[in-house]
């Protein structure tokens, strides 16, 4: 499979029509869409880490969460550390894909993955900024928040979790992975007795908790890493002859 054949089959399976207006994802970096692909990498992020790893390893592809060129370069210069970066792949041959936000709406993305884990049943979707991105389930037994924040521990690997109201029992939880702390008053409004998102601001979450929704907070990172298992997986339909691999490391460590 060439590596423009690649992209056209996640595009398709990851509409555009999903991403937010401000996002820019899709291609980032791609020097000849007629080569091969041969090795593709997963990554929450396009870090220096995960390039070394791509380039030591043989990968010629990479296939990220978080887009490269975010918030765009004004010059392709040796010395700024992000223009370095996509120069260094263009000249390697190493190919990057971005899904964003449309990753956290798609159905089997961000969200979903993080019911699954969770174990969350009768889930729907609501609304973020006009798409479908959030997610609502439900748990077949309540449980308050110290024992969510326990289970979130065992199924994302986290080690700290900042919760408002954490005695209040949690029957109904909008899921929004990333940093969605800003939608708490939606979600509350939906019904929901608690939110789990990775980033929130102190006052959101505090104002949540006086409201009576216990939010959690697990770190933007931790709800969005596996999601990169729903990639591998989509990868072994796309493209089942092609080596593709998870790299687990992030930007951020916890000290």
């Amino acid at each position: 499979m060439k590596h423009i054949e690649l992209y056209e089959k996640l595009n398709a399976r990851y509409s555009p029509s999903l991403s937010c207006p401000w996002d820019h994802d899709g291609i980032m970096v791609m020097k000849n869409g007629e080569q091969q692909v041969k090795k593709v990498l997963i990554a929450l992020d396009c870090s220096n880490e995960a390039v070394k790893k791509a380039l030591l390893g043989g990968y010629d592809v990479i296939l990220t969460h978080h887009p490269l060129l975010f918030k765009g370069l004004s010059a392709l210069v040796p010395d700024n550390p992000l223009s370095a970066r996509a120069l260094l792949l263009y000249e390697k041959g190493i190919s990057v894909f971005s899904f964003h936000t449309r990753l956290d709406c798609a159905e089997g993305g961000v969200n979903d993955r993080l019911c699954a884990l969770l174990g969350l049943q009768n889930c729907t979707s609501f609304d973020v900024e006009g798409l479908p991105m959030g997610r609502m389930g439900k748990f077949e037994e309540p449980m308050d928040g110290r024992a969510l924040a326990a289970l979130l521990k065992e199924k994302l690997g986290c080690t700290a979790i900042s919760a408002g109201c954490p005695d209040k029992k949690i029957k109904k939880l909008a899921v929004l992975g990333g940093s969605g702390g800003e939608e708490w008053k939606s979600v509350r409004a939906l019904g929901a007795d608690g939110s789990l998102t990775g980033e929130a601001k102190y006052h959101d979450q505090c104002d949540a908790a006086e409201a009576g929704l216990c939010m959690l907070v697990a770190g933007h990172d931790y709800t969005e890493k596996p999601v990169c298992v729903s990639l591998l997986q989509e990868l072994g339909t796309i493209c089942p002859d092609v080596q593709a691999d998870v790299f687990e490391k992030g930007c951020l460590h916890t000290l």
